[in-house]
């Protein structure tokens, strides 16, 4: 592609040197780059991209695009001085893949927990509905019959294009993706028409990063404030967040909710939960429509209603959408039922923020109680949690979630859990400040040997509960990834 043909189509304040070039390819990363392309000096959490325009000038690149022109400026190199280097990132990409996310129906998914169950439960019913979808999010992308590991919950906007313009070879028609406050933040997802935007729920994470909960949700509010008249939002109404979030928004306004009746577009009844799974009533336009899902937790009836909300609004068929729903076992390690030896229920889960374990071990309390009822409907088993919080991450959390194990747990082994960078007994310390009573708390750095002393005290009346890494099949220990799965510990 000529470069003439990218600045006719693209916003920048200068430019210095213009040349008649042929671009072969853009990229971000230094060593990526190749003779003629484009290198783009974005600003990352911790280096700025502008350190290694020499090293790209030394690799190929023909084109700099930079928020400063540097100070060394050599004659043969074009440099285009923009406003924002990563808005420029993701218009470069979608101009130089021909806008493939245009040709696809784009479905968007944010919040702080439940994004990549909602986008598991949308593709099985996507699909069951006879329609071709791909999905990108925490668990991987998947193409097809193709998987391919995911990096960042959101990828950055250049592998976002290459990843539409893949999918478009492959005759996709639809895409679910999670969107997380960083891609946002970081405008990944920047030029992106998206047909649906939906919310799950906004709780305290990424403060590492916002540094306030009302920076984080305004991050999240992006999504919605860019939508356009044509594009329909769909948010959980049981969350005091939701009506901020679609405060500004252009797109039609759907909720859904449990709590009430009068104003949501879909209300949820008559739920019966279990530990294999959930039964609800969704009540939308005066019509009523029995749902059956593999899932247990009442936060999966919530992700499940709003998967099914999605698929209404898509105008797919509502009968193969419950089907679908129905066969869906949603995704790996979000409270998945594991047997282990002792006849002890055993589930791992993904839950790393305070409010996704307070709402795990709130359901695991009440599947204890089920479990072992007695007509005084107390639970005569132990609800036994193993968890950590991850290194290099929001230190804020930490003893928020530590009190919250204590008061829902009878049993608590606190753990490592990506340690990353960070002296993995010094955030077990940093968790135990929010404990008061220590007398039925365990610390065990080595997150094999925790797994492990939780099932020889279970019995066939407990529940065991491993959280933290869920569908992940490794620890990161300083900057080396290792292999480790809490399934595999567990059934040992």
């Amino acid at each position: 592609m000529q470069i003439q043909t990218i600045l006719n189509s693209f916003l920048y304040t200068e430019i210095v040197n213009n040349q008649a070039i042929t671009i072969s390819e853009i990229a971000y990363n230094s060593n990526k780059c190749t003779d003629n392309c484009i290198f783009v000096a974005i600003k990352g959490t911790s280096t700025d991209g502008s350190i290694f325009i020499d090293d790209a000038i030394s690799k190929g690149a023909k084109v700099i695009v930079c928020e400063n022109l540097p100070a060394t400026v050599h004659n043969d190199i074009t440099y285009i001085i923009v406003p924002n280097s990563r808005v420029a990132l993701a218009e470069l990409a979608y101009i130089f893949y021909d806008y493939p996310a245009k040709k696809m129906k784009i479905i968007g998914i944010t919040g702080t927990n439940g994004k990549t169950t909602t986008t598991f439960l949308l593709k099985s019913a996507i699909e069951t509905a006879g329609k071709k979808v791909a999905v990108i999010g925490t668990a991987g992308i998947y193409i097809n019959d193709k998987k391919i590991e995911a990096t960042h919950t959101t990828p950055e906007s250049l592998e976002l294009a290459q990843l539409f313009k893949e999918m478009n070879k492959e005759n996709i028609e639809y895409v679910v993706m999670e969107v997380s406050s960083h891609a946002l933040a970081m405008h990944r997802t920047h030029g992106i028409n998206f047909t649906i935007a939906a919310f799950t729920n906004l709780t305290h994470d990424h403060l590492d990063l916002h540094n306030t909960l009302e920076e984080y949700a305004n991050a999240k509010k992006m999504l919605f404030d860019g939508l356009n008249n044509d594009s329909i939002a769909v948010v959980n109404a049981d969350d005091k967040y939701a009506e901020f979030m679609i405060a500004n928004s252009k797109a039609k306004k759907i909720t859904i909710s449990s709590s009430n009746k009068q104003s949501a577009d879909y209300f949820i009844d008559n739920v019966a939960i279990d530990k294999h799974n959930s039964k609800f009533t969704i009540l939308n336009k005066n019509e009523k429509y029995d749902i059956e899902t593999q899932l247990t937790a009442f936060f999966n009836v919530q992700n499940a209603a709003l998967a099914i909300a999605i698929c209404f609004e898509l105008g797919l068929d509502k009968d193969l959408v419950m089907k679908g729903i129905h066969e869906s076992k949603g995704a790996k390690g979000r409270l998945e039922l594991v047997k282990i030896k002792t006849g002890a229920t055993a589930f791992v889960d993904y839950a790393h923020t305070p409010d996704a374990l307070e709402k795990v071990l709130i359901t695991c309390k009440d599947l204890l109680v089920e479990k072992n009822s007695t007509v005084e409907k107390k639970a005569s088993g132990k609800l036994i949690c193993v968890f950590g919080c991850g290194g290099d991450r929001d230190k804020t959390k930490r003893a928020v979630m530590g009190e919250i194990a204590e008061k829902y747990a009878d049993i608590v082994i606190v753990t490592s859990d990506n340690p990353r960078t960070e002296d993995p007994i010094l955030i077990i310390e940093d968790i135990l400040k929010g404990i008061k009573n220590k007398s039925n708390v365990h610390t065990i750095n080595n997150r094999s040997e925790a797994i492990k002393f939780a099932v020889s005290i279970s019995s066939s009346k407990d529940i065991v509960l491993v959280d933290g890494k869920g569908h992940e099949n490794y620890q990161i220990i300083g900057k080396e990834k290792r292999f480790f799965s809490d399934i595999e510990e567990l059934i040992r």
